[in-house]
């Protein structure tokens, strides 16, 4: 990354004056933000750098600059330093039908099994991609699949699930690498996903080479469409993607709560169930988290449907419940009886209701009521 500090300084030398306040830290810091709006880089098609890039390269310089003992307030950097403004863009929908083209289009086996297993289990691809053949435990219905702690942005370790469709196809995998699940089994420390059987492959690799895959794929269905915006953006399927899906349609068959504990996020501080009932939860929404078994899919369809239909007649009703709480709150007397005392007087509230009979003389009112 080129720092355009002008011909007398570069990254070296610039560090003692800035240190010692002969030059302007944060002048120079917004000098270098409107040099990157501006530059063009000649290797990605002569486009712009995106606002997310020229946030990621500033922090980079002032991380830089910070561990160089250069003083950087933030209350300063923001009133000094014209940053470019983050958009946030729509996210791109990924349904049954879109991974269903995705996979069918797929020839690559373990691509496909890397697919169905984040597809069915919302693990970060680093998870997936980290996972050792120790991890996986076929001898659970649904197998269970064990993520160490190292290897989750949480730091918090966590048991999951993945669908009998991809149980079955990581045995195929698994049986096109070893020969046989026997061998396989003498091997508890290889990397689930790497093509070698070796230790010595690590996930980033394992990665850069299924997310190429992965991109002609996508080019294949016509899916690789990237987001709005200025520079090189994200397409708009990732594997991340995949993460969301499995959020969105965990929710909607069981809970919130178990849609982000599968997630691995802390959710309610509450949620605490125990292996039977997740499994439980899990083997209830498995369903709609399968994509190549026809009949399967087939009876997915319609029910799916008609549970975000019923979610939303439960919206309406909260909606059309909290209007009426409203309007009674409002306009209720709590069963009390009110006097309009004519002109000139306000209106008397008595405890309990009383007789018109009894409630015609305005005096009687007031002085019952100041009693």
């Amino acid at each position: 990354m080129p720092l355009e500090f002008g011909n007398k300084y570069n990254v070296e030398t610039i560090l003692a004056p800035l240190e010692k306040r002969r030059l302007d830290v944060y002048g120079r810091l917004d000098k270098f933000v409107s040099y990157l709006r501006k530059r063009h880089d000649k290797f990605n098609s002569d486009t712009k750098l995106s606002e997310k890039s020229i946030w990621l390269y500033i922090a980079g310089v002032r991380s830089y600059l910070q561990y160089f003992d250069v003083d950087i307030s933030s209350a300063k950097f923001r009133n000094r330093v014209t940053m470019p403004k983050k958009h946030k863009r729509k996210k791109e929908p990924l349904n049954a039908e879109k991974i269903r083209s995705i996979l069918l289009s797929c020839t690559n086996t373990r691509l496909r099994t890397f697919l169905l297993i984040i597809a069915s289990s919302g693990m970060r691809s680093n998870e997936a991609l980290s996972l050792h053949n120790s991890d996986v435990d076929f001898s659970q219905l649904p197998t269970r699949v064990h993520i160490m702690a190292e290897n989750t942005k949480t730091k918090q370790e966590r048991d999951i699930y993945i669908s009998d469709e991809a149980t079955n196809d990581l045995k195929q995998f698994i049986v096109s690498k070893y020969s046989s699940m026997e061998i396989f089994r003498k091997y508890p420390n290889h990397l689930l996903f790497s093509k070698l059987k070796s230790r010595e492959v690590n996930p980033p690799e394992i990665y850069r080479s299924l997310h190429r895959q992965f991109t002609r794929v996508l080019k294949k269905v016509e899916m690789d469409r990237r987001k709005d915006g200025q520079g090189i953006q994200r397409r708009k399927i990732t594997f991340h993607t995949f993460r969301d899906f499995v959020k969105s349609h965990i929710a909607v068959a069981t809970n919130t709560d178990f849609s982000e504990w599968v997630l691995g996020h802390s959710g309610s501080t509450y949620w605490n169930v125990d292996d039977k009932q997740t499994k439980e939860l899990y083997q209830k929404c498995m369903k709609y988290l399968t994509f190549l078994d026809y009949p399967t899919v087939e009876s997915v369809g319609a029910d799916f449907e008609s549970k975000l239909q019923e979610r939303d007649k439960e919206i309406d009703q909260l909606k059309n419940g909290m209007e009426e709480l409203k309007f009674l709150f409002i306009y209720s007397d709590d069963g009390k009886d009110s006097i309009d005392c004519g002109e000139g007087q306000d209106e008397v509230w008595i405890n309990e209701s009383v007789d018109d009979d009894k409630a015609t003389n305005c005096e009687t009112v007031h002085s019952d009521s100041a009693s």
